[in-house]
């Protein structure tokens, strides 16, 4: 929630900077069910949510005809699905390259030529190896996703992260069909569609199966029969990287090495530009964080 309040100062910040737009829109999103007992379980989680956070959290549970009003292609067999004011999206692509363009403006660096392969201590500082010579630093930050494993072994720290494969379907482009964010299917502002996904535990396979793709597009036609006559033009898969409760993690794993990972990195950019980094150049991470250390996972 502190995220979506922060965004729309992020984009701002990244189009005055750097000149990129990273297309963020916040007009609500829907969460579309194909069962009743998936939009009875939905309405549940939902609820949770709602019990569990300090303030107002608002959100509806709508039957076919509501979700029409704002989705007018939407299939005659769908149940019904959640609204939350909330939601939102924004090009994920551009906000990478708005993000390393302000990063390089700001005289930071970029050595991209390979991965840390030792790390070590000396005098309070650490020494990174690599294949561009060593990096001298007193604070690290450990981000680098899936590697944080093996990052984190070097600091004798046991980093519980594990990759959880997505598929998604991408189609021509169309004309605009909806302004909302729906988890299932987003249109992009160039006008293709992604259509998705999945959450498969299968290592580091990024391979796209036929069985999955099936069922994604299954799915899209029951929940948009108009998409019969769309063609789709390519499908992906990519890696997720997930902690055991799939929340973040915020932790100063040794003195001055800190732990980030997290899933999603695009939602959450807004906090990490803003209250992250701040964290890390203090050389500190608040109190009201340490829910988000590794020791829930001991409890």
């Amino acid at each position: 929630m502190q995220a979506v309040g922060h965004w729309p100062d992020l984009a701002a910040r990244l189009l005055s900077e750097t000149g990129i737009d990273v297309g963020l829109t916040q007009k609500g999103g829907l969460y579309l069910s194909r069962s009743p007992e998936t939009f009875a379980q939905r309405a549940r989680d939902l609820a949770t949510v709602k019990s569990r956070f300090p303030g107002d959290y608002h959100f509806d549970m709508l039957d076919n005809a509501e979700i029409r009003k704002r989705v007018p292609h939407i299939g005659p067999e769908v149940v019904g699905g959640s609204y939350s004011p909330y939601d939102g999206q924004a090009n994920p692509l551009r906000l990478l390259h708005a993000l390393h363009r302000a990063y390089l403006q700001r005289r930071g660096r970029v050595l991209s030529t390979g991965g840390v392969s030792d790390i070590a201590v000396k005098d309070g500082k650490y020494i990174l190896e690599t294949a561009a010579g060593q990096v001298v630093a007193r604070r690290i930050v450990l981000a680098a996703g899936l590697g944080n494993a093996h990052l984190g072994a070097m600091l004798g720290a046991e980093i519980p992260v594990k990759p959880v494969r997505g598929q998604i379907l991408v189609t021509e482009r169309m004309p605009p069909m909806f302004d909302i964010a729906i988890e299932q299917v987003r249109q992009t502002e160039d006008g293709t569609l992604m259509i998705g996904g999945s959450w498969e535990e299968v290592g580091l396979d990024v391979a796209t199966t036929f069985d999955v793709t099936r069922r994604i597009a299954e799915d899209a036609l029951h929940f948009f029969p108009a998409l019969k006559a769309v063609r789709v033009m390519r499908s992906w898969a990519a890696l997720r990287i997930i902690t055991p409760d799939a929340a973040p993690i915020y932790e100063e794993v040794a003195p001055g090495a800190f732990l980030v990972t997290c899933h999603s990195g695009v939602s959450l950019a807004a906090v990490h530009m803003r209250d992250t980094a701040g964290w890390i150049a203090e050389g500190a991470i608040p109190a009201a964080m340490s829910d988000f250390d590794r020791r829930r996972f001991l409890l």
